[in-house]
């Protein structure tokens, strides 16, 4: 702060406060939303992980294509303020804010005040900047560490200071520890200020912060060995993402997986890729067995070159058309459905926010400008630049691929502002006129709308899957009214009436469920036996165990496999007294289910309930032979030896289940009545 000047003191605390209380109230706006407080994905993953941290899991041990710095970011959160979002959203929203205030310094210090203002306010008000404050991934980080790393290489080569050059590969490194596709755009800043500042020791700068983020890559490899005895620093997921950016079917801007002959599910599970899955599905088949991880990335390399090879003119029209993708300022859908989230779930991004094609149109003219003035740090804002235009063409382009450029650009904007302004003040026509020109050519690229760029794939899926956070937050009326929307987005799409049928019978509304079920089986006869056991289970819910029974027979009939299909049925048999029936169907579950714990854990307690604590016993204890600490395992053999009237050892099941389940209530009740009974004794 000392380098301060008084008006950067003025400055400088505006555009920190105008871009933090813009952020702070879009994050109070959108907490209404669903995705707000039920992460997906990505967000889900981190979510889980931070909280395994703090249960003790301090490495964060498992998941191999994220870093870790982020997880125990929010785990640092969640320890002080618990486990709340609206804290990591603030938090998050200070990060953007400070982001702003250092891309001020860093235009002052390239460009001047006008550049710096231009800059930081700039992307204080970019639409994307704001949308990505709501999300529970490492951007904000991100985008911070890398702009202090920028501003320190820039303070380093005009001091020659080896401290800030220091700094600066701190930054660095643990950007790599956010995002390890910042190597690219660290690899070329660190050539351009070797090659451009050779004269003031830049190959010395650029080798120190260069070495460093190693330092952390390995650090990363390290880890990597502890937890799964192989060395390595990349995941393959970047060999996937490379396939599915430029295989013979992909089009630039829709992440799809290849066609397989079996089909596969992402379950139930909020944190799966289905587009993972699918990769390693159509490996599996090609190849005849399930790939590792560095497998997998071989596999997809390869793939990727062989088709570009069979097809070079393709993949130059497919590369065309990407970098028309990366310069329209159409955001690209990426988990959610973008023009739905502003729509729907935030007003404030509804406001006349800057959108891409301000820092992209007046960004590039800075740049041109940059290298015509030979103004050298410039320069390495440009090479930057072109690190992450060239990640994003090598992959495909949707918003969170191209955002980190986008601080980089609006200091460069920041310059061709500042040379109009001159321009204008010396009356230089000329150059007012080539600036002016070649912002509004370029803005009118950035917003047109050829080659489909406006048209989102599968927007019916993106309803469904915000219908989905509903249905996780238990508001059944708000799910079936998304689901309804994504019906009339896509009429004929038979997992959306499908999932609209199985909410309307938790609900309760049972034949309107029937009449959804019947057209999901109409449309894809595949939903059949998954639709009569969900028919099955509402009914059963409200105690309609007759119909209930001759659903979940029904569901059995069209898939003999269906274990669900079978515990539920027993479950049923077992409420209507049919006790030798209900126990032939727990057995055929028990042979169906033998991955599923919790389900045989359920059918345990079901043989104690029907009395036969020792048939109950056994398999509870074959459970826990497999996993010593499951506390429905454990919960089932208490029950069992409570059943048979030992009740002292049955507490102690109770106690253990406890403590690998806190807080459960039908545990704590269990071990309250056990205790009182030994105390009334």
């Amino acid at each position: 702060m000392a380098d301060l000047s008084g008006a950067d003191r003025k400055i400088l605390p505006a555009i920190i406060l105008i871009a933090l209380a813009l952020r702070i109230v879009f994050v109070f706006d959108i907490s209404d939303s669903p995705y707000f407080d039920y992460p997906t994905l990505d967000a889900f993953w981190y979510d889980a992980k931070a909280q395994d941290v703090l249960a003790g899991d301090l490495v964060a041990s498992t998941g191999t294509f994220r870093v870790p710095l982020y997880i125990y970011f929010l785990a640092g959160i969640y320890s002080v303020f618990g486990h709340s979002f609206m804290a990591v959203f603030l938090i998050h929203a200070v990060l953007g804010a400070l982001t702003c205030g250092v891309l001020y310094l860093l235009g002052k210090q390239l460009f001047g005040t006008l550049a710096g203002v231009v800059a930081g306010l700039g992307f204080g008000i970019y639409r994307m900047a704001l949308y990505y404050v709501g999300e529970l991934v490492p951007t904000s980080m991100l985008l911070l560490l890398l702009t202090g790393a920028v501003y320190l290489i820039a303070r380093a080569v005009t001091r020659r200071s080896i401290i800030d050059s220091l700094l600066a590969g701190l930054c660095l490194g643990l950007a790599f520890l956010s995002r390890p596709d910042i190597v690219p755009f660290a690899a070329l800043v660190a050539l351009a200020v070797a090659v451009l500042f050779r004269k003031e020791r830049g190959v010395r700068m650029a080798v120190t912060f260069s070495s460093v983020l190693v330092c952390f890559m390995l650090l990363q490899g390290l880890r990597n060995y502890a937890i799964f005895d192989r060395f390595f620093v990349f995941s393959p997921q970047g060999a996937v993402n490379f396939y599915i950016g430029n295989a013979r079917y992909a089009d630039g801007k829709t992440p799809v997986a290849p066609p397989t002959r079996h089909p596969y599910d992402i379950g139930t599970d909020p944190s799966q890729d289905s587009i993972n899955l699918g990769c390693r599905q159509a490996a599996l088949e090609d190849v005849g067995r399930d790939l590792s991880e560095q497998e997998l990335s071989r596999y997809y390399f390869r793939k990727t070159f062989d088709e570009i090879g069979q097809d070079v003119p393709r993949w130059l029209g497919l590369m065309a058309r990407k970098a028309y993708y990366l310069l329209n300022s159409y955001e690209r859908s990426d988990i959610k459905l973008v023009p739905r989230v502003i729509e729907k779930h935030s007003r404030v991004l509804r406001l006349p926010l800057l959108s891409f094609a301000v820092p992209v149109s007046l960004g590039l003219v800075g740049a041109a400008l940059a290298i015509r003035r030979r103004n050298r740090l410039g320069m390495v804002l440009v090479a930057g630049v072109l690190a992450y235009a060239a990640n994003t063409l090598v992959f495909f382009v949707v918003w969170r691929y191209r955002v980190p450029a986008v601080p980089f650009l609006m200091v460069l904007a920041g310059f061709a502002v500042s040379e109009f302004h001159g321009a204008l003040r010396s009356r230089n026509i000329r150059l007012m006129l080539a600036i002016g020109g070649a912002v509004v050519v370029l803005f009118l690229v950035s917003a047109s709308r050829f080659l489909d760029v406006g048209k989102e794939d599968w927007p019916a899926q993106y309803v469904m899957n915000e219908a989905a956070l509903y249905l996780r937050a238990g508001n059944y009326e708000k799910a079936v009214e998304v689901y309804r929307e994504a019906i009339e987005l896509e009429p004929g799409n038979a997992r959306a009436y499908f999932y609209l049928g199985k909410a309307q019978a938790t609900e309760g509304h049972i034949e309107e469920s029937k009449r959804a079920m019947e057209k999901a089986i109409e449309l894809n006869p595949g939903y059949r036996p998954y639709a009569f056991l969900s028919l099955g289970a509402a009914l059963a819910n409200k105690g309609r165990y007759e119909p209930a029974v001759e659903y979940f027979t029904a569901a059995l009939a069209a898939d003999s496999e269906l274990g669900l299909a079978a515990f539920n049925l027993g479950i049923s048999l077992m409420n209507l007294g049919r006790t030798e029936e209900a126990i032939r169907a727990f057995t055929r579950a028990e042979k169906l289910c033998k991955e599923d714990i919790g389900t045989l854990a359920a059918i345990s307690r079901a043989y104690i309930q029907m009395g036969d604590s020792q048939k109950g016993l056994s398999l509870a204890r074959r459970l826990l032979a497999g996993d010593a600490q499951n506390a429905e395992a454990l919960y089932a053999v208490g029950l069992g030896l409570e059943a048979e009237g030992r009740q002292g050892e049955a507490l102690g099941y109770f106690e253990m289940a406890l403590k690998y389940q806190p807080g459960s209530p039908e545990i704590m009740q269990k071990i309250r009545n056990l205790r009182t009974r030994q105390f009334s004794r």
